[in-house]
């Protein structure tokens, strides 16, 4: 563990998340976790730095999908970030759409950003998708699959999805930045709208394609978008934050690959965040999934 004297923005972080390591990312975590902490150390404003979650694909992993032309594989796994839940009277009252209530968790009350290096064991080249599929306090994201012509499954958005080209034995490595995580808690927030108001199933909008259009890398909330502004909050104030995600992997032939994920969390205030060692119970995976209705044509 290594420790530093607070930033002068006066919030806490909390760098690193830990959960059980797969055979793959045992092999994999003795030099690139290594040189993941010797990084964290080396800032000014951490608190804490903590083993990285780690999640591995081997060559013998089975496909989801496989319609003897195609083939999908993919791997998973959920990561809870340190959020507690609301003490007694804490809880706020009343209605705000498209939630049940106005949420506890809002995107002004933390920075998270997330510091990945995707891992190539293989002697041959593997295009990869590294997959982020939001929580919020109310629902988890589960993109599900469209069918299109012939038969065909297409995968839906994830919330965050990165194309990486990895070359052999290669190790690439990326951010996504504490404003992609704001995004993805607005995206998240337009789904459950489309979700609560569905548009006209008989029309061009039916099926996921909105959801797609929501969740799509190259639409940003920041933009206006005449397609989606029905589904728009009207406001970027007490918008959900994202809890937690499930992480994954996906490439389209077998392949020997794995991620590290370096998390860091910054509570801004409100004491929001469990700081190891902290009372508080920690917010869990909400039990009800969102998942966009089945169907329609291919993802915009």
């Amino acid at each position: 563990m290594c420790t530093h004297e607070p930033g002068s923005t006066g919030g806490r972080r909390r760098t690193g998340m830990v959960t059980g390591l797969p055979k793959l990312a045992r092999a994999l975590a003795g030099v690139a976790v290594l040189g993941a902490v010797a990084s964290a150390c080396a800032g000014q404003d951490e608190k804490e730095v903590l083993p990285p979650v780690v999640l591995g694909m081997l060559e013998t992993t089975g496909p989801t999908y496989d319609d003897g032309q195609q083939q999908i594989f993919q791997v998973s796994r959920e990561v809870r970030l340190p959020y507690r839940q609301p003490d007694d009277g804490e809880r706020p009252r009343g209605e705000q759409d498209p939630y049940p209530r106005p949420p506890f968790h809002i995107t002004t009350d933390s920075r998270v950003t997330l510091r990945y290096t995707l891992s190539n064991l293989d002697d041959r080249e593997h295009t990869v998708q590294l997959l982020i599929d939001p929580w919020n306090e109310f629902v988890r994201y589960v993109p599900g699959v469209t069918t299109i012509r012939n038969d065909e499954v297409l995968p839906n958005f994830s919330g965050i999805e990165r194309f990486v080209v990895l070359p052999p034995k290669g190790r690439v490595e990326g951010i996504i930045t504490p404003d992609d995580m704001v995004e993805l808690a607005i995206d998240l927030t337009v789904a459950m709208a489309l979700e609560r108001r569905p548009p006209d199933a008989a029309g061009q909008f039916g099926g996921p394609v909105l959801y797609n259009r929501t969740f799509n890398i190259q639409n940003r909330s920041s933009e206006p978008d005449p397609v989606l502004q029905d589904w728009m909050p009207r406001s970027r104030a007490n918008i959900a934050a994202v809890i937690g995600f499930d992480v994954g992997l996906r490439t389209y032939a077998p392949a020997k690959v794995a991620v590290e994920l370096v998390i860091d969390i910054e509570d801004l205030h409100g004491e929001r965040v469990l700081i190891d060692g902290e009372e508080g119970r920690p917010v869990g995976r909400p039990g009800t999934v969102l998942t966009p209705p089945a169907g329609g044509p291919a993802p915009m």
